[in-house]
């Protein structure tokens, strides 16, 4: 009776352990996914941030000593890198979003064409 408890045990303990190691690796996997899609994103935000302030502060002082020298600050190499950055960090959190509410967009739309189609 025991001999038949413990191979019960065992085979339970088994499937436990296997179930909890396949939901251990897609979690795993989920996360890498998410963290590669979403880095880029997160990268973007970062360098558009970080950028903008340092103009502000490399570039355009607040003072009118900075006002006065602002025409030719931003000629210098690291104002123009920093506004490349400026700009195309903008237009690319703007068109993430525009990818992100297309992707919403279609989501809803396969979703509300799929129940359709079921309830006929």
């Amino acid at each position: 009776m025991t001999e038949s408890r413990d191979k019960l045990e065992n085979i339970s303990f088994f499937y436990i352990e296997k179930t909890l190691s396949n939901c251990f690796h897609f979690l795993v996997k989920s996360i890498k996914f998410v963290s590669n899609v979403c880095g880029v994103y997160l990268m973007w935000i970062t360098a558009h941030y970080i950028s903008s302030h340092l103009y502000v502060k490399f570039c355009v002082p607040d003072t009118l000593i900075g006002f006065l020298i602002s025409p030719f600050m931003t000629a210098t190499p690291h104002c123009q890198g920093l506004r490349w950055i400026l700009y195309n960090g903008a237009s690319m959190i703007s068109n993430m979003w525009i990818a992100f509410g297309t992707w919403i967009c279609s989501t809803i739309f396969i979703l509300n064409v799929g129940g359709q189609s079921a309830t006929k």
